[in-house]
């Protein structure tokens, strides 16, 4: 979602500040709720301030390193998150079928020196809205979704760099070529999805375990295009959202390919399959056979 948020320095004198998850979800909210009303977000046109996501949602947003592993915040974690921030006046928390609206309260206690606590700035510059899966494409919409893809592959586009991990200064071969792959497809997932140009925490780790399949890169970018047509032929006003389900899909079609090729090569040649292609090879003739 487009748009800027300020925040005030007195941020760290609250007790919010000491209150981790609390602290980390506010802003979360802050950094994702509309600029402006009228902005679309999961089929629901939104008031400025306002953002919808689900609980298991956003215990994955606000993913955390533990050791050598990733983990997400338990969905009673996050509720509690989202309990003190209501109880603190910060928040509006509504339940809805599309999942929880939240709406950012302007609270006296975090005013600007300019004595605003209006949180909520417009972009630098004009940038598209992104639009929910749920709203209706236009054909012509559909049909050019091909040709975008092919000019993100020629044009590099800025957003999207800044969301990939690009290879550190001293990085070895293995690991430049491994992020190389990984922001291609991930370019080529977001080129094809149309909507957005950041992936969340939870497609960055299903995206770097599709790069890491022994697969090349040219055969995931063939397959990702394969499974967005199979999609919308099925769904024409849909989109794909998730990496995850490419995920899942990349992995079914490998198997299916596998277990092709596997039956191929295990076919069991019968007795008299066999004796007919000693035969014909000259291994074995018709008269040592009467012997």
């Amino acid at each position: 979602m487009s748009g800027w948020v300020k925040l005030t320095k007195q941020f760290t004198n609250d007790e919010l500040w000491f209150n981790v998850s609390a602290f980390r979800l506010y802003v979360w909210i802050l950094m994702k709720a509309a600029y402006e009303d009228g902005i679309v977000l999961n089929g629901l046109k939104l008031k400025k301030g306002q953002y919808i996501r689900a609980y298991s949602q956003l215990g994955e947003d606000l993913m955390y390193i533990e050791g050598r592993s990733k983990k997400a915040l338990a969905k009673s974690t996050v509720k509690r998150a989202v309990d003190k921030l209501v109880k603190k006046g910060l928040l509006m928390a509504e339940e809805t079928p599309l999942g929880t609206l939240f709406t950012v309260m302007n609270s006296d206690d975090f005013k600007c020196l300019d004595g605003k606590a209006d949180f909520f700035c417009p972009p630098f510059r004009e940038t598209e809205v992104e639009q929910s899966q749920n709203d209706n494409k236009t054909e012509p919409e559909q049909n050019n979704r091909k040709r975008e893809y092919k000019n993100l592959k020629n044009n590099d586009d800025p957003h999207i760099q800044e969301n990939l991990n690009l290879p550190s200064p001293g990085a070895s071969n293995d690991d430049t070529v491994n992020r190389e792959r990984i922001d291609k497809i991930s370019r080529t997932f977001i080129g094809l999805r149309n909507q957005g140009k950041l992936l969340n925490p939870k497609d960055k780790l299903a995206m770097e375990r599709i790069c890491s399949l022994p697969v090349k890169t040219e055969q995931l970018e063939s397959l990702l295009v394969e499974i967005f047509e199979e999609y919308l032929l099925k769904n024409p006003n849909g989109t794909i959202s998730s990496v995850s389900y490419c995920e899942k899909v990349i992995g079914t079609k490998l198997e299916s390919e596998k277990n092709t090729k596997h039956q191929k090569k295990t076919k069991k040649e019968s007795m008299a399959d066999r004796v007919e292609r000693l035969i014909h090879e000259g291994i074995i003739s018709l008269e040592e056979e009467a012997q």
